[in-house]
């Protein structure tokens, strides 16, 4: 009986016991590198005859190849580790639109620096990249960081490589954060009347100004998801685009599980908003019957041939209108927008909030989504003003007036 699965995947120098009934022996195995052409484990074995000699086989085994870990990072490049982290240890275990913003970093990584040997890697080497190709964008640089973090960190952890070379890169200048720009009312109206190329525009972006959905999460409502009697909505799916291959008209689109747990949901609906989308599933039912082929029934939100409506395609089309509108509202502050007014009614704490956008974390929240816009600087400075004589008597100083912001 085998005392360790010898098919279980072990870093460089790790070891294992097992005994092969078949030949009556104990088998003292380790686990010395990979293979530079197949990118296989390569293992060493030493039979014995008594669990006890095995252990003492072991350790001399360890002993050996241990030190000789790193020979093998020398006949493996860059790129065949890279490729091999990501399909072994990476694309499993992610989402297919992450695993396209991975292939882009590697992509960029092999470019650089693929043909060099693993073992000859340096953090100047992965410092250049950012330098020479990245340097002028901060977040592209951030994720590149973080992507060679991650695959560099597994070669370590098998010792196939003594330390992490991506581990202390320096990152651009970090620019500044977008402003938050509410839209107004009438922006809001202008949004819902604009031409567009989807039959669904009007509803998607009701459903967005009342919802303050994610993208992925808003495209991919189905009709089972909406209860329009009882007015909710529950989350459990997303849209996301996967890698554009050779020969694809587009990005491909997945559907998939929501980006976190927290991100499974239901939401209030408001009865107006439900009588709109009853309506609207009229309309779409119409449509069906016209197209006679209708590729996904269950959508709630389909293209014109009721197919996925593909992320990537939805932002370009949004970011076509509100600029033809004049609005600096991107469709991610409309999420902003959503906690703003929330926290402005004064009827939410920070908690709620987290739950209507479904953020992973109350940090998250209170990061991102509180704005105290040029208005409430100017009022808080007004209170300050008028509060001055609750305080303690200023004499002269408490008629000066605030400057005024320009």
């Amino acid at each position: 009986m085998t005392t360790q699965n010898r098919n279980s995947h072990r870093g460089a120098g790790e070891g294992t016991i097992y005994k092969d009934v078949k030949r009556n022996r104990w088998v003292a195995q380790v686990t010395v590198g990979y293979d530079g052409q197949t990118g296989r484990l390569i293992r060493r074995s030493k039979s014995a005859r008594t669990r006890k000699e095995a252990m003492v086989a072991l350790a001399a085994l360890q002993e050996k190849y241990t030190s000789q870990a790193a020979i093998f990072a020398s006949k493996m490049t860059v790129g065949l580790w890279l490729d091999r982290w990501f399909d072994t240890y990476s694309k499993p275990h992610i989402r297919q639109n992450t695993a396209a913003g991975y292939l882009i970093m590697i992509d960029i990584a092999k470019e650089y620096v693929g043909k060099l040997d693993l073992e000859t890697l340096s953090s100047f080497d992965l410092q250049n990249v950012i330098n020479k190709r990245l340097y002028t964008h901060y977040r592209e640089a951030q994720y590149f960081r973080t992507v060679m973090r991650m695959a560099f960190a597994r070669a370590v952890k098998l010792k196939i490589i003594p330390e992490n070379p991506a581990e202390d890169l320096e990152l651009p200048k970090k620019p500044p954060k977008k402003a938050f720009v509410a839209p107004t009312k009438e922006q809001r109206e202008a949004l819902l009347d604009a031409p567009s190329i989807y039959y669904c525009w009007r509803q998607m972006m009701l459903v967005e100004f009342m919802t303050g959905l994610r993208r992925g999460e808003l495209l991919a409502l189905h009709w089972e998801d909406l209860n329009l009697e009882e007015g909710w909505l529950k989350v459990r799916h997303a849209l996301v685009n996967g890698k554009r291959e050779e020969g694809m008209a587009a990005c491909p689109v997945y559907l998939n599980d929501p980006k976190t747990e927290k991100s499974r949901r239901q939401l209030y609906l408001p009865p107006a908003l439900c009588q709109e989308l009853a309506a609207y599933k009229v309309k779409q039912m119409k449509l069906r019957l016209q197209a006679g082929h209708w590729e996904h029934p269950e959508m709630v939100f389909t293209d014109k041939d009721g197919d996925y409506i593909s992320p990537s395609v939805f932002s370009s089309q949004y970011v076509k209108v509100r600029k033809k509108l004049g609005i600096k509202t991107t469709f991610h502050m409309l999420r902003h927008d959503m906690a703003s007014r929330m926290k402005a009614s004064h009827q939410f704490d920070f908690k709620d909030i987290q739950e209507q956008l479904g953020h992973s974390t109350i940090q998250i929240t209170m990061d991102i989504y509180t704005h105290i816009n040029e208005e409430k600087k100017a009022a808080v400075s007004n209170w300050l003003q008028n509060d001055m004589d609750n305080v303690v008597n200023f004499g002269e100083c408490d008629t000066i007036k605030p400057r005024q912001r320009n």
